[in-house]
């Protein structure tokens, strides 16, 4: 057999699958150290970010053959339980990291675009800032007259009005990135919500899907969609197993109140044989006495027929 053939074996049904089943030691175990936890509840994020600036982990060193996946979805022991939710809690511990790194990019960027357009509005042109504030005149009088159309009953003037508002908003806004993306740095650009990456307003379609198929959006994607499915297993696990605590307590309750009765009918026993005894002492006792009474009786009688039998002799 191959190197590849017996490698695939060994991954499927593990490396003890010829030997005699008296013989197995039986220790290759999904809980064991060397296996991947990750790849049991969802998939092992090493790949995820391979020949990236996120690959700080490098290539995953644990195992991750089937033959343990099939083993752990086999196992239907609240132990396995147990273990699921620990691994669970791991894996979300882990995604929560990585994205932490997305969440400070998105705030830096927010801040510094913040920042910058604060800085910027009081070096505004005149002319640009009274371009601005007749636009906003005209969407705010637009918006007005479509509210007044809409009470009179007026709906299609109404809707129309609203339209040319909305476009005379898109029109203004365009006037804004106009001048402050020349002169506003933080504005030529944005940040991917879903990886952090730096993004170009007027990227083309084709740089836009690259960057979307790329390994580390990809990644963060991936991770996203894996981690609401991680924190719904972890509340129905969380569920079975407050079940299991209280179907637990329950036995132990009755165990406890079996093993109290038990103790109580020990107790009314050793009571009851205690009673028995000092009942059966008592009968030995007025035996005893009795006898003794009967003892005297025979005396008394022994020695009154001697005194007669004394006088009849001193008669005589």
């Amino acid at each position: 057999m191959c190197e590849d053939s017996r490698a695939i074996l060994d991954e499927l049904f593990g490396k003890e699958r010829n030997v005699v089943a008296s013989k197995r030691k039986n220790d290759a175990h999904y809980w064991n150290e060397d296996v991947c936890k990750n790849i049991l509840v969802s998939k092992c994020f090493n790949d995820l970010w391979k020949h990236t600036k996120y690959d700080h982990e490098g290539e995953c060193n644990k195992r991750h053959d089937q033959f343990f996946i099939n083993e752990f979805n086999s196992d239907k022991s609240l132990k396995k339980q147990q273990r699921e939710k620990k691994y669970i809690e791991e894996a979300i511990a882990y995604i929560q990291d990585k994205l932490k790194e997305v969440d400070k990019i998105l705030t830096k960027h927010e801040e510094q675009v913040e920042q910058s357009s604060k800085l910027q509005v009081a070096d505004r042109p005149k002319e640009i800032q009274d371009r601005l504030d007749n636009m906003e005149r005209q969407i705010n009088l637009l918006t007005d007259q479509s509210e007044k159309m809409g009470e009179q009953g007026k709906i299609e003037e109404s809707e129309r009005l609203i339209m040319e508002a909305d476009n005379l908003k898109k029109a203004r806004e365009d006037v804004l990135l106009a001048y402050e993306g020349t002169n506003n740095p933080f504005k030529t650009y944005k940040i991917c919500e879903v990886c952090g990456a730096r993004q170009s307003l007027y990227e083309t379609e084709n740089k836009v899907k690259t960057h979307l198929d790329g390994r580390i959006h990809q990644g963060f994607s991936t991770i996203r969609v894996e981690l609401q499915k991680l924190q719904v297993r972890r509340l129905v696990l969380e569920k079975i197993l407050e079940e299991e605590a209280r179907k637990q307590e329950f036995k132990e309750d009755i165990a406890k109140d079996k093993e109290q009765e038990k103790e109580r009918e020990k107790l009314k026993d050793k009571k009851e044989k205690e009673r028995s005894r000092s009942r059966e002492n008592s009968r030995e006792k007025s035996k005893k006495k009795s006898s003794k009474k009967k003892k005297d009786k025979e005396k008394e009688k022994e020695r009154s027929k001697s005194r007669k039998h004394s006088k009849k002799h001193h008669k005589h």
